[in-house]
């Protein structure tokens, strides 16, 4: 194992560096959001940027969480209530303490991702309140018996629900990621939506670097609609570079796929 799979208590290294990225951009004189507990969830990194003071991203995932924030759960927050809202490879997220239009209405935070993460968020985050109900569910979502785990915590199909699936799909079999759109379809109200970003093919076939080199899939842009509809889904993609705030992350490499519940 080297510097850049190097992993704390088990938590994949990649999850910490995108908190240590959304702790970097609080600290910013104009951020784009602030995330108080980010630095927290990272760790300590100094040694890995010692050893490997290269590597940088882009700033394509804190466009994708603004654009998450400001359009997608600003929009549903003030749309909905009582709501369910299901962010699906949660990792370290931490929307369920800093989204304050969580506290101003009736909703319900499902974080579903695996045990040794969630264990690891709730002693960090032990003495933390959130803004809303949240319940943690450990699944792993290559399998299907998430969606049991899920309707036992108290998941209602009944209720509308919003799936955040952000920066999970590529890094999933497409078989599978076939699989997990068609389950979250057939336990959805009807009024429910959901949000993914997907990268383009080419992003999947250079596989080199940290992230990279996990990517399975992409999906060109003619290809989403008809990708989705014959998955129960009636969506919309938008270019993420439209939404860059001047910031730089690489022309049309990724969308920002949104709709809802056929």
């Amino acid at each position: 194992m080297n510097d850049l799979e190097e992993k704390d208590e088990g938590i994949p290294f990649t999850a910490r560096l995108m908190a240590y990225y959304r702790a970097q951009e609080s600290k910013k004189d104009n951020p784009l959001f602030i995330d108080p507990f980010a630095e927290r969830l990272a760790g300590d990194l100094t040694s890995y940027f010692k050893n490997d003071p290269r590597f940088a991203i882009n700033d394509y995932p804190l466009i994708r969480t603004y654009y998450i924030d400001t359009t997608i759960l600003t929009s549903w927050c003030k749309s909905y209530s009582p709501s369910q809202i299901v962010i699906l490879g949660a990792g370290l997220d931490t929307r369920a303490y800093r989204f304050n239009l969580f506290q101003k209405g009736d909703n319900i935070i499902y974080e579903v991702d695996l045990q040794l993460i969630n264990h690891y968020k709730e002693n960090l985050l032990k003495n933390e309140i959130p803004l809303c109900r949240l319940i943690r569910v450990s699944a792993d979502l290559s399998f299907p018996d998430w969606t049991t785990k899920i309707i036992l915590s108290g998941f209602s199909n009944e209720i509308p629900t919003l799936w955040i699936l952000e920066g999970l799909i590529y890094y999933m079999a497409k078989e599978r990621v076939v699989t997990l759109l068609k389950n979250i379809a057939n336990i959805s109200a009807k009024s429910s939506q959901i949000f993914v970003d997907i990268c383009d093919p080419i992003c999947s076939e250079v596989s080199f670097g940290l992230f990279f080199k996990h990517f399975k899939w992409g999906l060109n842009k003619s290809e989403v609609l008809p990708f989705f509809a014959d998955l129960g889904w009636e969506v919309t993609s938008f270019n993420a570079d439209d939404y860059d705030q001047g910031r730089f992350i690489g022309p049309g490499l990724w969308l920002f796929i949104h709709g809802k519940c056929a």
